[in-house]
């Protein structure tokens, strides 16, 4: 009876170890007669393959354990393009054509299925904006200034529509790997607050997700710079590597902290409009510090004294790197925070006449 029992505790060992959950990935890639696939995934920058598999006649396998759902990239060798997945344990199909693998179709799994449908509740809108590019193209190309702007706003409003999309879709799918993934393309339009209140509602298991952390960064930083908050303070080298501290430029009237770079073509498009605006406030109670992101010295100086910019620059040269602009949740520019004499954020990214209209307000 013992030899039994033992027996039976190996056969249910053994079974349960056959039971570890597995993803496995089956698919079909016409024209690939030969080659490899890969799994992959983007690491702090850089493409990292996570498995691989050999292509013959066309079909692959590959299979493996994930510790958590997360999101990769189906690439195959010396072939552009990738096709977007999102992963669990679990089966998924592959079909389509090496040389279009950005439209294949991956389907079976239910977070692949949700991002399935998802793009289909996209597609009138992609029909539009294809149509909205081919007539702003053809106004430019006219020169129909007025047409073609007329044409922007129309894209704008559209663009709106599709944000809305995406945040019904993350409401009625907290549970799905689809909603971190389009909560991170619209984090940069919310505040901190409203995008913790979407994670808080997200599986659990997504918080070992890397990006999902980084959106939960994102989202903290965003509340410490939110309006009504006192704005970090800092010490940064200007032109001249004479240390600028925020909190000594304090106490004498408005202060609009920019964040720019002399590679930025948006920022030199603003720059002027914000060297009229600070020469109509200046002598108001109005003043600028100029926070670049360049890591040429010589590119940021040049862009200064072309753009003929008054006011006093701070630059530490690194980049995306730099840590007051992570401090104040900056990953786009041009971006600004507009503090009054406590230092106490009263606006943000405020541009062209959107500026001149709350500086008049304040200042006139």
């Amino acid at each position: 009876m013992k030899k039994i029992i033992i027996v039976l505790t190996a056969v249910v060992a053994l079974w349960g170890c056959n039971q570890t959950p597995k993803y496995e990935i089956k698919g079909h890639l016409d024209g690939a007669d030969a080659g490899w696939v890969y799994l992959s995934q983007q690491v702090d920058g850089k493409i990292v393959h996570a498995d691989s598999a050999e292509i013959k006649n066309g079909d692959f396998t590959m299979s493996g354990t994930l510790e958590h759902p997360d999101i990769y990239y189906l690439q195959v060798k010396d072939k552009r393009g990738a096709l977007l997945l999102f992963m669990q344990n679990n089966k998924l199909k592959v079909t389509g054509n090496v040389d279009s693998l950005w439209l294949a179709k991956a389907e079976g799994s239910p977070y692949q299925d949700d991002y399935n449908a998802y793009q289909e509740m996209l597609k009138p809108y992609e029909e539009q904006y294809r149509a909205l590019y081919g007539q702003w193209q053809q106004a430019k190309m006219t020169g129909n200034a007025d047409l073609a702007k007329k044409i922007e706003d129309q894209y704008d409003s559209l663009n709106k529509e599709q944000q809305k999309i995406d945040e019904q879709f993350i409401q009625d799918h907290p549970q799905s790997l689809v909603s971190p993934y389009l909560l991170r393309s619209m984090a940069y339009n919310m505040e901190g607050a409203e995008m913790e209140k979407y994670l808080d509602q997200m599986d659990t298991s997504f918080n070992s997700i890397t990006f999902v952390k980084d959106l939960r960064d994102f989202a903290e930083a965003k509340k410490r710079v939110a309006i009504g908050q006192k704005a970090p303070d800092f010490a940064l080298p200007d032109t001249s590597g004479n240390t600028v501290e925020l909190s000594s430029l304090l106490g004498k009237g408005y202060i609009l902290l920019d964040f720019w770079a002399a590679w930025c073509s948006p920022c030199r498009q603003e720059n002027p409009n914000l060297v009229k605006t600070y020469l109509k406030y200046h002598d108001k109670g109005f003043d600028v510090v100029g926070i670049s992101l360049d890591q040429d010295k010589n590119a940021w100086l040049g862009a200064i004294r072309k753009d003929g910019l008054l006011w006093t620059q701070v630059s530490e040269l690194q980049g995306w790197k730099d840590p007051t602009a992570k401090k104040y949740a900056v990953r786009s520019i041009p971006s600004n925070f507009l503090l009054d004499k406590d230092g106490v954020i009263v606006a943000r990214n405020l541009r062209g006449d959107d500026l001149k209209k709350k500086l008049a307000e304040l200042l006139d």
